[in-house]
């Protein structure tokens, strides 16, 4: 068991509430910040050693000023853009996040979007409940995905997953879009990458967004990207809300430019109760829940507690992302080990 009790925020319940009790069971003293207030955060952080944090809620330089003696940060997956890394680095604080948890059950939620597009299925199910279905339903526009061109931007563990699924499972011609990709990961998902995206935008009948957001990715799709795009074309996003305008994407389907849309994710979220998109028929939303089935919430919970818990023994985590934080003259890495 323990000999120190080391203190551990969790900014928001951890996705699978197993992982609470894990964490108690090593000899670890959980303390729960279910609010997205951030002085009550800082209050919390007095004493803590570690930080585990949900996105949305972010880790900002005030805030890791406040955990004096935090040693690590995780994040509750893949994503890091909620966690001020060099600051964390600069106070000797070694961040975490969790790799490939989020490769099947985006890739299923993106094609679930797509397919929920290309039928109208949130036109069908309200029409059908009040009645208005049977007079309306010849007059759609419904297609097949079997065999279209789909984009992919971003083709990273999801994307790849994605072009997989795509190419075997319903014959698609898949192009990606990755100026950071490694070749390796498109030979074996047998996808044509386009070097320019404006190229692979004017042949994607539909479009699926699943890259990181970093300031070379934040509002990457905006008026002329989706002009770019093929007439009636879909667009998804299971990736982050920022990569997308979401302004230019009304503008686009106002004008039946773009076709259809589904979104797991926007900017800002949750949307404000009178956002057009809401009232759109041509827009199927889902809230941010694509990567949160079981299987996933357990292995990323699981992940979060043998990576903090082996930090907290001064051990290297399995996915440290500025290793350079517990190997400078800063280092907050345990000497002794805390459980």
């Amino acid at each position: 068991m323990t000999l120190a009790n080391p203190k551990v925020v969790l900014w928001r319940p951890m996705y699978d509430l197993a992982g609470h009790d894990m964490l108690k069971d090593a000899g670890v003293d959980v303390v729960i910040v279910d609010t997205p207030n951030v002085d009550e955060l800082k209050q919390a952080l007095h004493g803590a050693r570690a930080l585990w944090v949900r996105t949305p809620e972010r880790v900002t330089a005030e805030v890791l000023e406040a955990g004096k003696h935090l040693a690590v940060v995780s994040t509750s997956g893949f994503g890091t853009d909620n966690i001020d890394i060099p600051a964390a680095t600069e106070r000797g604080i070694l961040v975490v996040n969790h790799l490939g948890f989020g490769r099947i059950p985006v890739s299923e939620h993106s094609i679930m979007l797509i397919l929920a597009a290309a039928k109208r299925l949130v036109w069908g199910d309200k029409a059908y409940r009040d009645g208005s279905a049977w007079t309306q339903r010849s007059g759609n526009k419904y297609f097949e995905l079997d065999g279209k061109t789909v984009g992919i931007v971003g083709l990273g563990y999801i994307g790849s997953e994605l072009a997989r699924k795509l190419k075997y499972g319903f014959r698609c011609n898949v192009l990606g879009y990755d100026p950071h990709v490694d070749p390796r990961i498109t030979n074996l998902a047998d996808v044509t990458v386009k070097s320019d995206l404006f190229e692979m935008l004017a042949e994607s009948e539909v479009l699926v967004l699943v890259p990181e957001l970093t300031d070379e990715t934040r509002n990457m799709i905006g008026a002329k990207e989706l002009a770019t795009l093929p007439p009636g074309a879909i667009v998804v996003n299971t990736g982050r809300g920022a990569v997308l305008d979401l302004d230019a994407l009304i503008g686009a389907l106002d004008s039946g430019h773009v076709g259809a849309a589904g979104l797991d994710v926007v900017y800002p979220e949750p949307l404000p109760d009178d956002h057009p998109l809401l009232a759109h028929e041509g827009v199927t939303l889902s809230p941010h829940i694509a990567g949160g089935t079981v299987e996933a919430s357990s292995g990323l919970t699981q992940s979060a507690f043998e990576q903090i818990t082996t930090a907290l023994k001064g051990e290297f985590p399995k996915f440290p992302l500025n290793r350079l934080a517990w190997e400078s003259d800063k280092s907050r890495r345990p000497e002794d080990t805390l459980l």
